[in-house]
């Protein structure tokens, strides 16, 4: 898979994970069952996603400084 691609994935997957917290917490305001879950595992699938794209922004930073000549 190419970086447009895996960027792609990786926004949508986020944007699935703020999905499950914002319908999470409409389920707690209606007294549904299992809004808790929704928001908490909205909350985890969020944090894997982001320390997934700060670990690739870490590693492009890196290649990046390498290809700069020394100022």
């Amino acid at each position: 898979m190419n970086e447009k691609t895996i960027d792609r994935v990786i926004r949508i997957l986020t944007v699935l994970a703020a999905t499950a917290i914002l319908l999470g917490a409409f389920f707690k305001l209606q007294h549904y069952p299992y809004g808790s879950q929704l928001v908490w595992g909205g909350f985890i699938a969020q944090f894997v996603f982001s320390s997934i794209e700060i670990n690739r922004l870490k590693k492009t930073i890196k290649k990046l400084e390498g290809k700069l000549p020394n100022a």
